[in-house]
């Protein structure tokens, strides 16, 4: 027989352990967004649910983006465990490092019209925001990926917390 129509059989056994449900999730060190419950509406997990990693990770990415909406480019969260082995339940505790607010110093665009940027709702001197740029690099790249270096670059102040901005449009389509 050719190995093409060989058939095997396998079983696997396979031992699934225990099952955590959601204790709580709480936050520490948050001072920019203190209201405790509008970040906990982010993780699309209540509590009591089946522990499921993919939406706590879902959860700390939507944090990452409401920070970044207020200037918080290099805010990073740190979630801590605790583990109940008696009531199966796994608590998270989020540590919040905002980092600085920052707010655009300069914007500048390479390989279009200087009117694309009028679609920004952004000029310098406003707080950045992570969701107004990533709107207007859709309207004006659809499909292309927008956090690609050579298309959107930034440029960090750490100490007057400015960031220039600027957008790389030479390789892309425009409309």
């Amino acid at each position: 027989m050719s190995p093409v129509r060989e058939r095997i059989v396998l079983t696997v056994h396979i031992e699934e352990g225990l099952q955590y449900r959601l204790g709580q999730i709480a936050f520490k060190n948050n001072k920019a967004i203190t209201n405790a419950d509008a970040l906990r509406n982010l993780f699309p997990i209540k509590d009591g649910d089946i522990f499921d990693r993919d939406t706590i990770s879902k959860g700390l990415k939507n944090l990452k983006e409401a920070y970044g909406q207020l200037g918080y480019i290099n805010f990073t969260s740190i979630p801590n465990t605790t583990i109940n082995e008696k009531a199966q339940t796994i608590s998270l505790d989020i540590d919040v490092d905002e980092g600085k607010q920052f707010t655009v110093r300069s914007i500048d665009i390479d390989g279009a019209p200087a009117q694309v940027l009028k679609d920004l709702a952004l000029a310098p001197g406003q707080i950045y925001n992570e969701h107004l740029i990533e709107l207007f690099l859709q309207k004006h790249l659809p499909g292309v990926d927008v956090d690609n270096p050579k298309i959107q670059h930034q440029s960090l102040d750490e100490r007057s917390g400015t960031v220039a901005l600027t957008f790389d449009f030479r390789q892309c389509p425009t409309e």
